[in-house]
């Protein structure tokens, strides 16, 4: 069983996990430099004519535009950079259009890229179902379970790098609803609940049991694949 904490609290809503492995082992590239870019703007171009991912398809004329580096850039050996965030403009028929484009190198030296449509503070989350996370909650779970689903897909090929690299949520539900067990000054702040969550694995839906944990420090989450 594994899990991951989320010590902070941001408002963005996830809607897409597109995970492209690159052999850059030994490389000092830097934010900009990915040898794909010009495939990640088609993607992006892509996800923005996509109404189900919260994209346009009526427009006919959209554009990448400016890129910028958001954050810190952390940098591994060599001065390799192993995780940065870029903001991505989409010019969708003169409306500009911000994506947050988050690349994360693994120790092998694979390239994951995860792809989120940017929204003000209090936009909803957009993963379908009936799941209580917040937005924030809601992003870096499909991210662990996304990264993590990609792996999997890897050991069922026997280590060969699996064709489909894009995971997205079908579904959201309840299977344990939501015990407080604090609520200090007359406000719930730490619970526990369960949530099965459907990915679509290109055309194969997966089913992941995540167990939530909240507490005043943040939220943890473990995720366990159905049979």
């Amino acid at each position: 069983m594994r899990g991951w904490r989320r010590p902070e609290v941001r408002r963005f809503a996830w809607v897409l996990v597109l995970l492209v492995p690159l052999l850059l082992t030994g490389c000092a590239t830097v934010p900009g430099s990915v040898t794909s870019q010009s495939s990640l703007s088609d993607l992006l171009l892509k996800l923005d004519a996509s109404e189900k991912m919260g994209g346009d398809s009526k427009c006919r004329d959209r554009s990448v535009g400016a890129t910028e580096v958001v954050g810190p850039v952390e940098q591994g050996p060599q001065g390799v950079s192993v995780r940065w965030t870029e903001r991505w403009t989409v010019n969708r028929c003169g409306l500009r259009t911000p994506y947050l484009v988050k690349f994360a190198r693994s120790p092998e030296g694979a390239l994951d890229v995860t792809m989120q449509l940017e929204k003000p503070p209090g936009e909803p989350g957009t993963v379908a179902g009936k799941s209580i996370a917040d937005p924030v909650l809601q992003r870096d779970t499909l991210g662990f379970l996304a990264q993590r689903d990609f792996w999997a897909a890897t050991a069922e090929a026997a280590g060969a790098v699996p064709a489909c690299r894009s995971r997205a949520v079908l579904d959201t539900e309840m299977v344990e609803p939501l015990v407080v067990t604090a609520v200090p000054e007359g406000r719930p702040s730490e619970g526990k609940w369960a949530e099965r969550w459907t990915l679509d694995r290109c055309g194969t839906p997966v089913r992941y049991v995540v167990r939530f944990s909240a507490t005043q420090k943040g939220t943890t989450f473990t995720a366990e694949k159905e049979p």
